[in-house]
């Protein structure tokens, strides 16, 4: 103990104490850019992914779906596109609509025509996922499909 002083201890408890109430506020900071994105138009397309997933992923007792989502066409509506890792052919493809209120399917031929040397990041989604947004939970669907069009857009390189 330092005469007339605090204790090393005490000295170092305050030390850590004021170190994370200075960084506390970076920590509040970081949270920003994801409500940010929430309310990108992506963010807003990808939840009408969500909110339509009846169309995209029936539950009819499909097996694991693979799921990829794009702007094939470059027109600023994004895809979805699905399968069964077993497909060998186009998979199904729906692009949101306009409007951003629904979903509207794509033909084969659409789909042979613009995948063409496109870099699509598919991904397997486990079926208990794949059935959250029946139950009303979308979390971590959208933040699949996010990171599935974050890695095509050449934002990311990888999921996770």
């Amino acid at each position: 103990m330092i005469r007339g002083g605090l204790s090393m201890k005490k000295q170092l408890l305050l030390l850590i104490a004021a170190c994370l109430l200075s960084s506390s506020g970076f920590a509040c900071e970081e949270g920003r850019p994801q409500a940010v994105r929430l309310l990108s138009d992506e963010a807003q397309q990808i939840h009408v992914f969500t909110k339509h997933w009846q169309i995209i992923h029936p539950l009819d007792g499909a097996p694991l779906q693979e799921f990829a989502v794009t702007d094939l066409d470059g027109n600023g509506l994004l895809e979805i596109l699905s399968r069964t890792p077993a497909d060998k052919g186009a998979p199904l493809v729906y692009e949101v609509t306009p409007a951003r209120d629904g979903l509207q399917p794509k033909s084969k031929q659409w789909y042979y025509r613009h995948a063409l040397r496109q870099h699509i990041a598919w991904f397997t989604m486990h079926p208990e996922t794949a059935a959250a947004p029946w139950l009303g939970r979308t979390d971590t669907v959208e933040m699949m499909l996010q990171d599935s069009y974050d890695i095509y857009a050449g934002r990311k390189e990888a999921f996770g």
